[in-house]
């Protein structure tokens, strides 16, 4: 049975990593470049994030995941106390 069949893709991984990138507000160039996405047209030539660049996108998104856990932690919580 492949992994398609039984519902979870490994790309799903990376579909749901960028999905969040997007709502944590990081550049679409960075998000790009972290998951080793090609930049594609003139952006190719023109953007070098750098190291800084990109760490500074992964900060970003850790603390709005960070948030999102701690809602779903006090969610489930309250809900459990109901």
């Amino acid at each position: 049975m492949t992994d398609k069949q039984k519902g979870f893709r490994f790309h799903d991984i990376r579909t749901t990593v960028k999905t969040n990138m997007l709502r944590a507000g990081v550049d679409k160039e960075l998000r790009d470049t972290i998951l080793g996405h090609s930049l594609l047209g003139m952006d190719v030539y023109y953007i070098k994030p750098s190291n800084e660049d990109l760490k500074k996108a992964m900060d970003k998104y850790t603390a709005w995941l960070d948030q999102e856990m701690e809602k779903t932690i006090v969610d489930h919580f309250v809900d459990q106390t109901l």
